[in-house]
């Protein structure tokens, strides 16, 4: 019978082997021998985490910080730091960002030197509506960085600032990110049209009366029409322009260093509701959340916006932002409740025009009217609670 140490080592050798399945069922085995292990719990949940799955990993990630509340010896210290680092970035993953910042400030009670700790807090912050906040943490912690890191970390902070004493509004990120990825987009589509390539194609289905329509994938919803970035009619090859998992970073002109990480930054006057628009807003693969004052059921608030939000879809993939030939919506996900009072959604604008924001803009503030917006955020980030 494998002993509790057999397990713990199974267990890790499959963590750096990468078999997360199986490092998640050593651990598993191991803690029905000692349940209350922290260091077996914490494995359990980084296993869970490593996995992609920090829903799962956080009750481990959380049982592991209390246990080891009662160990106070200087060679448990550095574990203990581990264990709630580790559970920040759970919660973070899961949008749970209040509980994050909470953990973050409660580990910098314990180790105020921590830099590691100070950065990935200042980082939060400036990534969820925090701003000002975030930027104080970095001035802070800039002072005990090696010379690469200070450097990086006041250029970053003399660069938001510069841009805030600008007359430039945020919707320069999303000017600039629309403005890049269309002209690339024209660039690879113009090659492709000389091989016979249509770009901006329609997915199409034969209905029962045997002529095309625009198709909707299964279970997607009514307005969810598909286009394809380019396709090769004499075969029906598809293929995309850029991929959703490697985002276009857009660094503008003297702002470069606010391309290093997500900012979220207010846009004032944009609506009657906060707008906040992200340093990094991707043209191709837009998230759009939007919160609502009141906090309500899933069910109730993709009720409130999905007709907003899909009256504007069919806008954008007919054309109303685009050209006679171009400049239409390509995807868009199904809406994806956020909290208890959010709903986000990620869309591909494709080559449409960046006045596709404002008459979304226009269009929410009539739902804000019925039911009350707290804040829209454009671009990565998350939302402060």
């Amino acid at each position: 019978m494998a002993s509790l140490d057999d397990h713990a080592r199974a267990g890790l050798k499959a963590i750096e082997d990468e078999r997360f399945e199986d490092a998640i069922q050593s651990f598993e085995q191991a803690l029905l021998v000692a349940p209350d292990r922290p260091d077996l719990n914490n494995a359990l949940g980084m296993s869970h985490l490593h996995r992609g799955d920090a829903g799962n990993a956080i009750p481990h990630l959380e049982r592991a910080c209390a246990l080891a509340e009662p160990y106070t010896a200087p060679e448990h210290l550095s574990l203990k730091r581990e264990f709630h680092l580790s559970l920040a970035t759970a919660y973070q993953l899961m949008d749970r960002v209040s509980e994050a910042r909470d953990t973050l400030r409660r580990l910098l009670e314990w180790w105020p030197d921590g830099i590691e700790v100070r950065l990935q807090l200042g980082q939060l912050l400036l990534a969820s509506c925090q701003l000002s906040e975030g930027l104080a943490v970095y001035r802070d912690v800039a002072h005990d960085l090696d010379k690469e890191q200070r450097k990086a970390a006041e250029a970053l902070v003399g660069t938001i600032e510069a841009f805030l004493d600008s007359d430039h509004p945020a919707s320069t990120f999303l000017l600039a990110h629309a403005e890049s990825y269309r002209a690339y987009f024209d660039e690879i589509a113009s090659a492709q049209a000389e091989h016979g390539w249509y770009a901006e194609a329609a997915r199409m289905a034969v209905g029962d009366d045997g002529e095309p329509r625009p198709a909707l994938p299964e279970g997607a919803r009514p307005y969810a029409f598909m286009r394809v970035d380019l396709v090769n009619p004499a075969d029906g090859v598809v293929s995309g322009v850029y991929s959703e998992t490697e985002p276009m970073v857009v660094a503008l002109d003297g702002l470069d260093p606010l391309a290093t990480v997500p900012i979220l930054i207010q846009w004032e006057e944009a609506a009657p509701f906060e707008v906040w628009v992200s340093t990094r807003c991707p043209w191709h693969w837009l998230s759009i959340v939007v919160q609502f004052r009141d906090a309500d059921t899933p069910e109730a608030r993709i009720r409130w916006i999905d007709e907003r939000i899909g009256g504007w879809y069919l806008a954008g993939y007919s054309g109303e932002f685009g050209e006679v030939e171009s400049g239409r919506f390509h995807y868009i996900t199904d809406p994806d409740p956020v909290g208890d009072r959010a709903v986000a959604y990620m869309v591909d604008l494709g080559r449409a025009r960046y006045d596709a924001i404002p008459d979304l803009l226009r269009r929410l503030g009539v739902l804000h009217e019925q039911h009350p917006i707290q804040r829209v955020l454009f671009g990565q980030g998350r939302l402060p609670d």
